[in-house]
């Protein structure tokens, strides 16, 4: 695994730092886009669908994208973090909006979007998303 450290967030590979660096330039993103950008541009498959998953004109994410034929094991935990650090929510758990989806809400949770291998990257994403929280001065 290669890590790649720009502006103390560490990047999975140079292919991840380069998407962020072209979103960030096209976009004018907030931390709250940011962290959307980092995080769907650590899987190549999210990446390449960054498209999809974000919807340029409504400045929004699409929710739906959560269903979609190519989302994998993998893909659901970074596409569930983006939108949780995007909109401070689950998203995809109210498709319906009169009836709630909890084993959707359920996804969400620390225990079951942290357990693979982008973990460390999902932690550099919460970086992004919160850098008032994650200042080390002060620490000893």
């Amino acid at each position: 695994m290669i890590y790649f450290q720009c502006l103390n967030v560490y990047f999975r590979d140079t292919e991840h730092l380069q998407f962020y660096i072209d979103q960030a330039d096209r976009l004018n993103p907030d931390r709250y886009l940011k962290a959307l950008i980092y995080t769907l541009g650590i899987s190549p498959d999210t990446r390449r669908r960054f498209d999809a998953i974000y919807d340029f004109k409504g400045k929004t994410i699409v929710p739906e994208a959560i269903h979609s034929a190519w989302q994998t094991g993998g893909t659901l935990k970074v596409t569930r973090l983006a939108f949780q650090l995007f909109t401070d929510g689950t998203p995809s758990a109210f498709l319906n909006p009169d009836i709630p989806d909890i084993d959707e809400c359920m996804k969400y949770s620390v225990s079951d979007i942290f357990c693979c291998g982008y973990a460390p990257f999902f932690a550099e994403a919460i970086k992004i998303r919160y850098p008032e929280c994650m200042s080390t001065d002060g620490c000893f």
